[in-house]
């Protein structure tokens, strides 16, 4: 059997390999059951898939400028992730400087100069058709763009459909996976210990004809999975009918095919609203509460240009008011989330309202630059 165990531990290790993968920065990754309901939600450069066939997952970029009618900047505005993205060099451009805008490398650049990663939200065409606009119409197609990150019921529909264009891949990908772990124990495991010597020798013989049959539902699950892409159109730039050929000759990639069909079939969104679409009432609380914290005490930097604080200022207020009232539509209370906390010990008298850490000193900001609340007297 050792031959079997050598093959059993290299398909293992491709299947846990398939999908991973390590991103430039950071973003999140949310997985979702076929319910509808979030499963996890991770904020790194790691990108790691699902292990259950029945659940699908989509990543989520922080927004990575600020734009506003008179001007646009490269800082993150209304972030969900801690800490941040602000690994680039700030810098800002009033409209009646941007003359060229293109995109290479996954970065969006302006008059030759890399500004902002390219993560869909906003796109170089976008930004040059903006420039030849009036303040006026320029401010209506922004405010527009900025509900359509914000598409709470077309993503919770478009999981509906998910769910259902595949049900017939995931269940055989549920058997396969099953048999597959079934096979592993009784092989590695030293499962012919535990039955008859009859019993075993009849399996040993069978399992050939096991491995057979597993051949046939992955067949089966590509020719469904393929039927699946053909009727769910992507919105965004994905490889899915090149990674079921793949998946055709390499059965360990095609475990995951719900996640797979899903690939570039969810639109460009902020992180905010797949808490809101799929999270429970925790998830939902930390992830506004984390959005509004950063449009009410943005950690400033002090090299920062005049044009870039009056992009981030105006566009800062006008995502607070998006982001309050869609929480408040989504049952969220905002003035519950800033409410003060409990102190952590007797003498604690101050907290960041940001990063909610507490202070015993008396102290004017956090080491950040945030002004620091008092602590309520009838919670202490």
């Amino acid at each position: 059997m050792s031959e079997w165990t050598s093959l059993l531990a290299v398909f293992w290790v491709l299947w846990l390999l398939d999908g991973a993968r390590w991103e430039h920065r950071r973003a999140f990754t949310f997985l979702v059951g076929a319910s509808g309901r979030l499963v996890r939600a991770g904020f790194s450069r790691a990108r790691l898939p699902s292990t259950w066939p029945g659940q699908w997952w989509v990543t989520a970029d922080d927004l990575p400028l600020a734009v506003s009618p008179f001007g646009l900047c490269n800082r993150s505005v209304g972030a969900v992730g801690r800490p941040s993205e602000r690994g680039w060099v700030a810098q800002g451009w009033r409209w009646e400087e941007v003359r060229e805008v293109g995109r290479a490398g996954g970065w969006i650049f302006i008059n030759g100069v890399r500004f902002c990663p390219d993560s869909g939200h906003v796109t170089a065409p976008q930004i040059l058709a903006w420039a030849q606009l009036t303040p006026e119409a320029r401010e209506a197609r922004i405010r527009l763009q900025m509900s359509r990150w914000f598409q709470i019921g077309e993503l919770r529909r478009r999981a509906r459909v998910l769910a259902g264009r595949t049900q017939i891949p995931a269940l055989l990908n549920a058997i396969a996976l099953c048999g597959g772990l079934v096979i592993t124990i009784y092989v590695v495991g030293g499962g012919a210990a535990y039955v008859p010597t009859g019993a075993s020798e009849r399996w040993a013989k069978a399992l050939p004809a096991i491995l057979g049959l597993l051949l046939v539902v992955h067949l089966a699950a590509i020719g469904s999975a393929w039927r699946a892409v053909q009727q769910l159109s992507p919105v965004r730039p994905e490889k899915r009918r090149a990674t079921l050929l793949s998946a055709l000759l390499l059965p360990p990639q095609a475990w995951r095919l719900r996640g797979l069909v899903g690939d570039g079939y969810f639109p460009v969104q902020h992180p905010l609203a797949f808490f809101l679409a799929f999270g429970g009432a925790s998830a939902r609380g930390r992830a506004g509460f984390n959005v509004l914290a950063d449009l009410r005490w943005p950690i400033e930097v002090a090299s920062d240009s005049p044009v870039a604080r009056k992009v981030t200022g105006w566009f800062r207020a006008a995502l607070a008011e998006k982001v309050s009232a869609l929480l408040a539509a989504q049952g969220v209370g905002v003035e519950e989330l800033f409410a003060a906390p409990c102190p952590d010990s007797p003498a604690s008298c101050l907290f960041c309202p940001r990063c909610r850490d507490q202070f015993v000193a008396r102290v004017s900001a956090c080491p950040h630059g945030v002004p620091l609340a008092v602590l309520s007297a009838d919670r202490k």
